[in-house]
């Protein structure tokens, strides 16, 4: 497996989702003539307390008052195209990012999906959409806006001369304070997102297993539990609420403190015939205009301790490793041969090992049976031979090629099917679920449901195939017909190759009977490895193997006949007595 570094989706990642680079010529442009027109009314106001009024010059008022509109007209669209431009950003962003997540979970090996969870995979996804606000809010045009305070503050020095240490000092005390209250704000925001995260597992936990619940009366300590959490996040959110209402409030009195200092220092210098009133009134301004951005830019910095967190979270999603494709992948018709050689695999370092050097041959159309006890590893060992778990040693081999070297269709279409014993029904129609969306499928769909029975189930249903699974509809369905629909679905493929992992635990006596019906017909022609306790489908089995601690034993069945029953070739254990192989 190749894995993609964390670091790739960082700040210089995610820029690249936005197009912001494309974007960066016009939005500069438009900065740049947004903060001239901002320098308008400052110097106009010099122009009328200084010239116009002593002069009573009206005819040279009226010019400047219409200009004065014309700037505020031509700011409002250019603020309006920036806004466009950077909601353009923010949508681009969201697209592209969610986009390139989807697709990394998609290739992400099963197991890493799952070590990661439904609920952590949801909280990253969703951490996408906070950064995707703060492109919308705005933060490149921040950023592009800081630079002009630098003017506006020469401007000041150049109506005022000392005056400009007035706000230039206030700017900076502004700013140090606001760095020790984002850092505050920071470890909240951290601790929100824990306890968050507690209480969505808890409620994925609870959903997902709400008949266990029910049924044991668990609803009070689950209650109290929820209670406890919910406490925990009321706690946390009012403390980001307080902090970021305290920034706010900080902002706003150094805002008004710059105005009032700016006006009594330089009221002092007009009494002293220092600078005119004019002078003063434009540097009253200016001084507004200069802390406009700095506010604008302490508050995103401060939304920022929210965004770099959210970074973080989404970052995790790209640092999913991905199944490794081979440079040339082996695609050829398929006779469905299966083998395992030395498997060992473990869940990982901490975690017993399930199977210890297990061997085994399967021919193409045998039927084997596999037995075992709860948790002994049945579904990992069918899940090692579709190649959706890597081995930790050993290989798992298809007609004599390794499955790391088969091109990932030629498995997914009419190679390997897994029958899983859990049954997932997405939201669409009864046929988009046979289907899986694919209309090129239909006919074969509708014959595999056919032959395992669906056809009266469904006929009594209003709109039969057409009939729509969504909300709660799926859950209210019998489990049994579940089972039979996402069987049906993946028969639809023509897998040479068929994994049954308990597929029919919820069926009732003709559905099963139906399905024993239809598996007995594949017999010989497909093969077929079953892990199940009924007897009446381990009497299809050529060959039955029961799971002891890290081993694959042999049972002998004087009942088993056929191709690869009486006279089959012989069991031997491998090197070390783990696993057996046939010769």
């Amino acid at each position: 497996m190749s894995k993609g570094s964390p670091t790739q989706a960082r700040w210089g990642g995610w820029r690249r989702f936005s197009g912001v680079g494309k974007a960066a010529v016009p939005l500069a442009i438009g900065t740049i003539f947004l903060n001239l027109l901002g320098l308008v009314l400052p110097l106009s106001l010099l122009q009328v307390y200084d010239r116009i009024i002593p002069n009573s010059s009206t005819g040279t008022l009226t010019l400047i008052v219409l200009g004065v509109l014309f700037a505020m007209v031509l700011e409002v669209i250019l603020r309006g195209a920036r806004t466009a431009i950077t909601g353009w950003l923010a949508a681009r962003f969201e697209h592209n990012a969610g986009m390139a997540a989807f697709d990394r979970v998609l290739g992400a090996p099963v197991h890493e999906v799952e070590r990661e969870g439904a609920g952590g995979l949801l909280e990253r996804m969703s951490a996408i959409y906070s950064l995707k606000e703060h492109y919308a809010d705005q933060g490149i045009a921040v950023f592009l806006d800081l630079p002009f305070v630098f003017l506006f503050l020469g401007l000041i020095w150049l109506l005022g001369g000392d005056l400009v240490w007035v706000p230039a000092a206030v700017l900076v005390l502004f700013g140090v304070m606001m760095l020790w209250h984002g850092r505050q704000l920071r470890r909240a925001i951290r601790t929100y997102n824990e306890v968050r995260d507690r209480r969505l597992s808890f409620n994925i936990e609870i959903l997902s297993g709400i008949h266990a619940v029910k049924s044991q009366a668990m609803e009070g300590q689950m209650t109290q539990r929820y209670v406890r959490l919910q406490e925990a996040v009321a706690r946390a959110d009012h403390d980001v609420v307080l902090r970021n209402a305290s920034a706010q409030t900080l902002g706003n009195m150094f805002s008004q403190m710059v105005m009032v200092a700016t006006v009594a220092l330089g009221s002092v210098y007009v009494v002293n015939n220092m600078m005119t009133v004019g002078g003063l009134a434009a540097c009253t301004l200016l001084a507004g205009r200069a802390v406009q951005p700095v506010q604008r830019a302490v508050a995103m910095w401060t939304r920022m301790q929210t965004v770099s967190l959210a970074r973080e979270r989404a970052s995790g999603l790209f640092g999913l490793p991905v199944a490794e494709r081979p440079a040339a992948p082996y695609v050829a018709a398929l006779a469905g041969k299966l083998e395992l050689q030395d498997v060992s695999f473990t869940y990982g370092k901490d975690a017993p090992t399930l199977f210890d050097g297990v061997s085994l041959t399967i021919e193409p159309g045998e039927c084997v049976g596999i037995t075992g006890t709860n948790g002994c590893g049945k579904s990992s060992l069918l899940r090692l031979m579709a190649g959706s778990l890597q081995p930790t040693a050993g290989r798992v081999l298809l007609d004599g090629v390794p499955l790391t070297d088969w091109a990932p269709e030629a498995l997914e279409q009419g190679g390997i099917g897994i029958l899983p014993s859990e049954a997932f029904l997405f939201r669409g129609t009864l046929l988009d679920n046979l289907t899986m969306f694919r209309r090129e499928l239909r006919e074969r769909a509708l014959q595999a449901a056919s032959d395992l029975g669906l056809d009266d189930v469904v006929a009594t249903f209003p709109n039969g195939y057409l009939t729509t699974i969504a909300g709660g509809a799926a859950d209210a369905m019998p489990r049994g017909i579940r089972q039979r629909i996402a069987i049906a679905r993946v028969l639809a493929l023509d897998p040479r190759v068929i994994l049954f992992d308990e597929a029919n635990t919820a069926m009732d006596g003709p559905g099963d009977e139906a399905l024993r019906a239809h598996l007995e017909s594949l017999k010989g022609d497909r093969t077929l490895v079953m892990v199940s306790l009924r007897p009446s489908l381990l009497k299809l089995a050529d060959r039955r193997f029961e799971i002891v601690g890290a081993r694959l034993d042999a049972r002998e069945d004087p009942s088993l006949t056929g191709r690869f029953g009486a006279g089959a070739p012989s069991v031997r254990r491998s090197s070390g007595g783990e696993g057996a192989v046939a010769q």
